[in-house]
């Protein structure tokens, strides 16, 4: 719900701050004051379409924010994607520039023009003459229908979409295999491809193995020489050898071995590392006899992980990943071999895939016919409460050869709304104030599943008056249980409903020209509705014939609130 709208030097308004609240909000005034500038204002902020023409003449900048009450999920969901923080409460607000340059902000956080009418669209629905694009298109008829029947057409169009996604997966296949006009070459890129792979023989650990090896081969003089000293050092039959001196430290403790027990532990650990020695000093030994520096085994070594890094640059960056790149590419090669093959199976999957799409929408098409009688019914019976009573309707199901997102079907809303005229498609509506009415009809019709909270009507009293100006007020407030509603209205048949009115005055000082609201206390409407019913000419008996219209009006919303 739009509980604030501040305003800055926008179009004749310098600065102004409007507090709305819940249930049937009238604003009235002057031809001129700048009752629609407001409206303007609230589409500017929402994303609507910008012009210099709406800064004030010699102002660099307009600025308006507008405060919305979280009224429903689907607004949290937006806020949600959008990654913004939320309590409550969500501020928007739109800055723009003679330069052009453009601010737009959620709870103070920067966004572009498109993601703003993402949200404004789930916060807040302006119609009027040029505000109800939406209801023209084709398109929304068959989601109001949807709506309208409610949960149980969504059930199934969930498995229409889930057919209908497999289908486009299937399709994409056939598509990428039959659109290959190169095919033999690319045949013959592949297997050049799997065949030069092949040839390489790679193995998985081979580029490890043939590091370590030439680590060897190139340090081998030294490895040999640090081996050789290192046998000698043990044992090399000199006197002053580890071992041999191990074996002398032995002899002399086996010699009191039987005189001193204690030794016998510490005797045999020294045995231990004697013959722990004597291995190790064999194995070094050999080390040393199978290290020779070899020029031929080095290169054949050095050329394999030349090799290796030429494939590696040719296809992947590790031998692992070269070899899946081979198998993806065989599989691949399969495929097209055998493409004649896949695409009879893939035909053959698709024609089932649509021969059950089409059951589904048949059942769609059967739930939507016989909805879209009582649909029509309601509708008509709302047009024709607010004055379009010579109006027919018909909501038209047809199936296309053509499946959309919900189905075969093309929802159409026809509609006459005078006698002798045909029924012609929604679009062909030309009058706003026609148009207002009968969006305020299906507004009536969707109004405990319509999610939008706050709606904004203009232009709904064109060319209507009398019984009928008071029966589009019934309906205006009937609508203000559900929704907060916004009207910009001259007729004291609908102003005489209002939960608040406010009145938009236009004043000119030191030649400029300023819009100015303000919310009328009791007296002050009796006042202004008396001068929508008469004009500047209030009188007593004026008066007294708005206070028995406010009084029979309040005693209609009693009515209204009750028959809910």
């Amino acid at each position: 719900m739009l509980i604030q709208l501040n305003i800055k030097n926008f179009a004749l308004i310098e600065e102004m701050t409007i507090d709305f609240s819940e249930g049937f909000n009238i604003l009235s005034g002057e031809t001129g004051a700048g009752k629609s500038i407001m409206i303007d204002a609230i589409d500017f902020v929402l994303g609507g379409k910008f012009s210099k023409s709406l800064i004030r003449t010699g102002k660099e900048r307009t600025y308006v924010e507008a405060l919305f009450t979280i009224e429903n999920d689907s607004i949290k969901k937006i806020l949600e994607e959008l990654d913004i923080e939320y309590d409550d409460i969500v501020i928007v607000s739109r800055e723009s520039h003679q330069n052009g340059k453009n601010l737009i902000k959620i709870n103070g956080k920067s966004f572009i023009t498109s993601q703003l009418r993402k949200l404004g669209c789930k916060l807040l629905d302006i119609h009027g003459q040029h505000q109800n694009a939406d209801l023209l298109q084709r398109a929304t008829h068959i989601v109001q229908l949807d709506d309208f029947i409610g949960e149980s057409i969504y059930d199934i169009i969930k498995k229409f979409t889930f057919e209908k996604e497999k289908l486009l997966e299937v399709q994409d296949k056939i598509k990428r295999i039959e659109g290959n006009e190169d095919r033999e070459k690319l045949l013959d890129y592949l297997k050049f491809q799997i065949e030069d792979i092949e040839k390489a023989k790679l193995k998985e650990n081979e580029e490890e193995d043939l590091k370590e090896e030439y680590n060897i081969l190139a340090n081998a003089e030294k490895i040999n020489n640090a081996l050789l000293s290192a046998h000698n050092l043990l044992n090399n039959n000199e006197e002053f050898t580890v071992i041999n001196s191990l074996s002398k430290v032995l002899h002399e403790l086996s010699s009191i071995e039987n005189h001193f027990e204690k030794i016998k532990s510490n005797k045999e650990s020294i045995e231990g590392a004697f013959y722990t020695l004597e291995e190790c000093s064999r194995e070094i030994r050999d080390m040393a006899e199978e290290i020779v520096f070899d020029n031929d085994a080095l290169e054949k070594v050095n050329s394999r992980i030349y090799e290796i890094n030429q494939y590696k640059k040719k296809y992947a960056p590790s031998i692992p990943e070269i070899l899946e790149y081979h198998e993806k590419i065989k599989r691949e090669y399969d495929e097209i071999i055998n493409s004649e093959k896949i695409i009879k199976e893939l035909k053959e999957k698709e024609l089932i895939i649509i021969n059950k799409m089409k059951e589904i929408s048949l059942k769609l098409h059967e739930i939507r016919s016989k909805k879209a009688k009582e649909l029509q019914e309601n509708i008509l019976s709302e047009l024709k409460f607010v004055g379009l009573e010579k109006s027919r309707m018909e909501i038209r199901v047809e199936i296309k050869d053509n499946f959309n997102e919900r189905g075969f079907d093309e929802v159409t809303f026809f509609i006459s709304t005078n006698p002798g005229e045909p029924l012609m498609p929604l679009e062909k509506v030309l009058s706003g104030g026609e148009l207002s009415r009968i969006m305020l009809a299906l507004k009536c019709v969707f109004a405990e599943k319509d999610k939008i909270p706050t709606l904004i009507f203009d232009e709904i009293d064109t060319g209507i008056s009398g019984a009928v100006a008071q029966r589009v007020g019934e309906k205006m407030y009937q609508l203000s249980n559900t929704h907060q509603i916004i009207c910009i209205t001259h007729l004291p048949q609908i102003a005489v409903l209002s939960d608040y009115h406010y009145f938009v005055m236009k004043k000119v000082n030191n030649n400029k020209t300023f819009t100015e609201i303000k919310v009328l206390l009791k007296e002050e409407k009796e006042i202004e509705i008396s001068k929508m019913l008469s004009g500047d000419e209030v009188t007593e008996a004026t008066l007294n014939n708005v206070r028995e219209m406010i009084k029979l009006s309040d005693l209609k919303k009693i009515e209204i609130k009750i028959n809910k």
